[in-house]
C-alpha cells in the first residue's frame, strides 16, 4: 500500500467515524417542541393552586350520531356524552390555562401547579384503563394530547421536582402506547386512516417529545404521512367528504392535528409543509375557502353543510400556518376569534 493510499484510507476511516458519531449524537438528541424557548420574564403574581380533580381511569363514552355518515347528532346521546366527558374537558381547560399563563410570564406558580395536576393524574393512573368503545379511545387520545402539550409548555421550569418530571413523562408515554395499540389493528378501517388517526398521531408525537420517546414520535409522524398522502389536488380528503352535511366540519377537524404535527416536526428539523407536493397547504386553503363559501363542499358531499359559528375550536390551530403562509382570508378569520385557546391542542397554539 502506497503512503498516499494509507493516508486516504486513514482519512476515510476518520471521516466515517465522525459521521457515525454525528448520527449517534443526532439519534440520542432530545426531541424538541415549539415551546422550548425559556420563559424569561416572570411577574410572580399571586396564584392559589386548586386541588386537582379525580379523573377516571377508564373512559365511558359512546358516540352521539344517529346516522351511518355520522352527521346527525342525537341530542339524548349527546347529553350523555357531555356528562361522561365533562370532568375531562374541565381538566383540560384548567391545565391549559395555567400553562399558557406561565408562557405569558405571569408567574412560575402556574407552571408548578399545572405540573402538580399532571402528576396527580399520573399517580392515579388516569386514562390508563380499558376503553370499551371506539369513542372512548378517541376521547383518551384528545385528552392525552392536551395534557402532553401542557407539559411541553412548562417542562423546563426549574421548580418542578425531578420525581414529578419522571412520573408525568412516563404516564404520558404509557397512555400514548395504549392509544396506539387500538390503531395498530385499524389499518383497514376508516378510523385507522381518517381524522381519528391524525389526532392519535398528534397525541403520539407530543407524548413522544415529552417522554423523549423516538418510537412514539415516529408513529405520530407516520400518521401525518397517512393523512397527507390522501389529500387530493383540490385539497380535500375523501374519508372526510363522506361525512355528508359535516364534510367541511371534519375537514377542519382533520386539518387541526395535521398542522400541529407539522409544527412539532418542524421543531425537530422535519418539513412536513412541503410533503406530498405541498399537500397540507392545499388542505388548509380548501378549508379556508370552504368556510367562506361551503358550496363546493356541499356539492362534493351531496348535502348542505351544517352552518358554522366560528370559534377557537374550529380554526385557532391555523395560527402557526398563517404565520408561515400569510393569507388575508385566513387572517380575517383568526381576527374574528374572541379566544385562540383550543383545549384538544393544549390551549394556545405555537406562535
Amino acid at each position: 500500500m502506497s503512503r498516499f493510499d494509507a493516508i486516504l484510507r486513514k482519512s476515510t476511516v476518520v471521516a466515517m467515524s465522525l459521521l457515525l458519531a454525528d448520527v449517534a449524537q443526532a439519534q440520542a438528541a432530545d426531541l424538541r417542541s415549539p415551546w422550548d424557548t425559556p420563559v424569561s420574564v416572570q411577574k410572580n403574581e399571586p396564584f392559589t393552586c386548586p386541588t386537582p380533580p379525580n379523573l377516571p381511569t377508564s373512559i365511558k363514552a359512546a358516540d352521539y350520531y344517529s346516522d351511518a355518515a355520522h352527521s346527525i347528532v342525537d341530542p339524548v346521546r349527546k347529553k350523555a356524552y357531555d356528562e361522561a366527558t365533562g370532568s375531562l374537558r374541565a381538566a383540560m381547560r384548567t391545565v391549559n390555562a395555567m400553562a399558557d399563563r406561565y408562557r405569558a410570564g405571569d408567574g412560575e406558580a402556574s407552571a408548578t401547579c399545572a405540573a402538580h395536576f399532571l402528576d396527580s393524574f399520573a399517580t392515579s393512573g388516569a386514562l390508563t384503563g380499558a376503553t370499551a368503545t371506539n369513542q372512548a379511545v378517541y376521547v383518551q387520545g384528545w385528552v392525552l394530547g392536551s395534557f402532553a402539550v401542557t407539559w411541553l409548555k412548562i417542562r423546563f421550569d426549574t421548580n418542578i421536582p425531578s420525581d414529578q418530571r419522571s412520573r408525568i413523562a412516563g404516564w404520558l408515554a404509557d397512555v400514548a402506547s395504549h392509544n396506539i395499540t387500538y390503531y395498530q389493528q385499524r389499518d383497514d378501517k376508516s378510523d385507522g386512516r381518517n381524522n381519528h388517526r391524525y389526532w392519535a398521531g398528534f397525541t403520539a408525537t407530543a407524548a413522544g417529545i415529552a417522554a423523549n420517546r423516538k418510537d412514539l414520535f415516529d408513529w405520530g409522524v407516520g400518521s401525518f404521512k397517512i393523512g397527507a398522502s390522501q389529500i387530493q389536488p383540490n385539497g380535500t380528503l375523501p374519508l372526510e367528504m363522506v361525512r355528508r352535511s359535516r364534510a367541511l366540519h371534519y375537514h377542519i377537524f382533520a386539518a387541526a392535528p395535521l398542522v400541529t404535527i407539522a409544527e412539532l416536526a418542524s421543531a425537530n428539523g422535519i418539513d412536513f409543509y412541503a410533503a406530498d407536493d405541498n399537500a397540507l397547504p392545499r388542505l388548509v386553503r380548501a378549508v379556508v375557502a370552504g368556510i367562506d363559501d361551503p358550496s363546493s363542499f356541499a356539492a362534493a358531499a351531496g348535502a348542505q353543510q351544517v352552518k358554522m359559528h366560528l370559534q377557537a375550536d374550529d380554526i385557532a390551530w391555523a395560527v402557526p400556518f398563517e404565520r408561515r403562509f400569510p393569507a388575508p382570508a385566513l387572517d380575517a378569520l383568526l381576527k374574528k376569534l374572541p379566544s385562540r385557546s383550543m383545549p384538544y391542542l393544549g390551549g394556545l397554539p405555537p406562535n
